[in-house]
């Protein structure tokens, strides 16, 4: 299991047997490698624990060898051994430990601020169209042939990661298609995994309690690519160069390379895109030829997560006729300009969008959907990246017609003062055009109440989640049941 762990030190038996590799202490099991990964800033800003400090708990449950990066009171004879990088040894081991799974599978990573969710439901219908059967990792679930359960984070930790690759690996799947967030990449848990394909969908301000700044934020998404083709397969980046951060893709990539956008120089290249109530069409031009694309999703943002499915397509040498098959066939994405339909004469539309460049790009699609007013409804998530707050309520109150400021995922800070700080960002000439409702339930009701005929109401931010965390608790909270009660009371 060593065989790729670059160590500076081990004591006790080398050769002692073992059956597995973990990082948490209440999970060990009897024969478990323990890795004590170093404390950490989580995706949700939140410090997760030094597990150098729970070694006592681990040999207690029966770990069989440590790895760590400083000095443990072990039990002797133990077999201890000291790394300098917890994390990439824990990949490391993780891959040697389940026979490097990925290698046996197509294998598709998606990285970039917003679209990967809906970029994989795309690129998983295209392989299924050509005739893979596909499993999908991510956000808002996991799928491993017929079977789909909650997922956990968006790119598990590299054991939970390699664990299920070999179970997609050993079930009937000969493809997956997964989210690859830049926590995953910063953390390495997704080294060692074998990429045939690796898609930029786009980067925006996001994740500024993780990375200190936008640059090491792009630059660790840079990594995804920087390390392609190290798996040993002839890789292909798959980048979005409407997007100005695809420089630094392109310049970092060692992989074969295919661009896609709306710029005249795109590889994969979209013109007379058509997009409304009945959906989007475009004409796709590519390196095999031309295609005339049909998607029942709402919303033009979905222009360049089809056109980035298109250009994996084309990576991957299916033929067009399959390409634009997968894509039309391809199921709506779960909080995704979702709609609520009760038979009312407006629209209501729940979305993820909770950053300032997604809720615009939400608020500029709906906007070319034509409605008589668009009514957004939104807040912020608590102990979060403060800066974006008062950038979403400029947005907000510039692109609707009607804004009502609510509370998110306030968690242990008080939702008025998340309010506050996105109320400040309304421009002066907007503020009358802009209320607050603490109370989400309240304000989806508020919003509903106030629509006349062709307008359309968004609730942003929240999209598939089914819960609300305050400081204390989660509650069951659910914006598309929500809209639907609040729908057939005004009914």
């Amino acid at each position: 299991m060593l065989r790729n762990v670059a160590f500076d030190r081990l004591s006790g038996d080398p050769n002692v047997a073992v059956n597995g590799v973990g990082a948490d202490s209440r999970r060990v099991e009897p024969g478990e490698v323990f890795v004590c990964l170093p404390g950490y800033r989580s995706e949700g800003g939140e410090m997760r624990a030094d597990r150098h400090d729970f070694v006592p708990q681990a040999l207690q449950r029966g770990a069989a060898a440590l790895v760590v990066e400083r000095p443990v009171d072990a039990v002797p004879g133990t077999t201890v051994v000291r790394v300098a990088d917890a994390w990439s040894a824990i990949a490391a081991m993780a891959c040697e430990y389940y026979e490097h799974p990925s290698q046996a599978l197509l294998t598709v990573g998606v990285t970039g601020t917003s679209g990967k969710t809906s970029t994989t439901y795309f690129i998983e219908s295209v392989l299924v169209a050509a005739g893979r059967r596909s499993a999908r990792l991510g956000t808002i679930e996991y799928k491993i042939a017929d079977n789909v359960f909650p997922a956990a984070q968006t790119t598990p930790e590299a054991p939970e990661l390699q664990r299920l690759l070999r179970q997609i690996a050993d079930s009937s799947c000969t493809a997956v298609v997964m989210e690859v967030s830049s926590h995953a990449l910063a953390l390495r848990r997704v080294a060692g995994v074998a990429f045939d394909v690796a898609v930029f969908t786009n980067i925006s301000q996001d994740h500024l309690n993780f990375h200190p700044d936008m640059h090491h934020y792009l630059r660790t998404k840079g990594l995804l690519f920087e390390e392609l083709g190290s798996g040993g397969k002839q890789a292909t980046a798959v980048v979005n160069v409407d997007d100005p951060a695809s420089r630094h893709i392109i310049a970092v990539n060692r992989g074969a390379l295919i661009t896609y956008g709306v710029a005249a120089h795109a590889d994969v290249r979209a013109e007379d895109v058509d997009s409304g109530l009945h959906g989007t069409r475009f004409i796709a031009h590519t390196p095999k030829g031309v295609l005339q694309v049909s998607l029942r999703h709402l919303g033009e943002f979905h222009l360049h997560n089809a056109l980035a499915a298109v250009g994996v397509g084309v990576a991957l040498n299916i033929d067009l006729e399959t390409i634009r098959r997968g894509i039309a066939d391809a199921p709506p994405v779960p909080g995704r300009f979702e709609l609520v339909d009760a038979g009312q004469d407006f629209q209501v539309a729940v979305d993820y969008a909770h950053k300032p460049d997604a809720l615009e790009r939400l608020l500029r699609s709906a906007r070319n959907l034509q409605p008589q007013r668009i009514i957004t409804v939104f807040g912020c998530g608590g102990d979060r990246d403060r800066s974006k707050r008062p950038q979403m309520g400029r947005i907000a109150a510039k692109l609707s017609d009607a804004v009502i400021v609510t509370s998110d995922n306030q968690r242990s800070e008080p939702a008025e003062r998340i309010i506050d700080e996105i109320v400040s960002g309304v421009p002066a000439d907007r503020s009358a055009s802009v209320r607050r409702e603490a109370d989400r339930t309240r304000a989806i009701g508020a919003a509903i109440a106030m629509a006349q005929p062709d307008d359309i109401v968004l609730i942003a931010g929240k999209g598939h989640e089914t819960y609300q965390i305050l400081a204390d608790r989660r509650v069951e909270l659910d914006d598309r049941e929500v809209a639907r009660v609040a729908l057939r009371r005004r009914r």
